[in-house]
């Protein structure tokens, strides 16, 4: 009896990882601080599982995310601009990330909202 009810909460817990993972794919915008002014990025994610995929766009062009990973409504991934790679940890609080971002220069903090569309 015990074994069916443990069954099935590994298949809801299975599939409320999955559900969450996928509230992320899509596109998302937002502004972070640099010392020249706001820059505007445009993430476009893409879920497969606990993986993360996708690019993320700015006036310097556009880069794929390396090392994607969904944890829940943590997000990991990292971003090779020139010879720098710029790791990034993120929550998710429904539609609005919150990402930290960490790289030579340090760390910034800043927001990207889902663009609906």
């Amino acid at each position: 009896m015990l074994r069916p009810s443990l069954s099935c909460l590994a298949l809801l817990l299975c599939a409320a990882v999955t559900t969450l993972a996928s509230d992320v794919a899509g596109k998302w915008q937002g502004s972070v601080p640099t010392p020249d002014g706001d820059l505007t990025l445009t993430f476009e994610f893409k879920t497969e599982g606990e993986v993360l995929t996708g690019t993320v766009e700015s006036v310097m062009g556009v880069a794929p995310l390396k090392n994607g990973k969904v944890n829940g409504n943590l997000l990991t991934f990292d971003v090779k601009v020139d010879a720098m790679v710029i790791s990034h940890e993120a929550t998710v609080d429904g539609d609005e990330i919150t990402i930290t971002a960490r790289g030579d220069w340090g760390e910034t903090v800043y927001v990207v909202r889902r663009v609906k569309p």
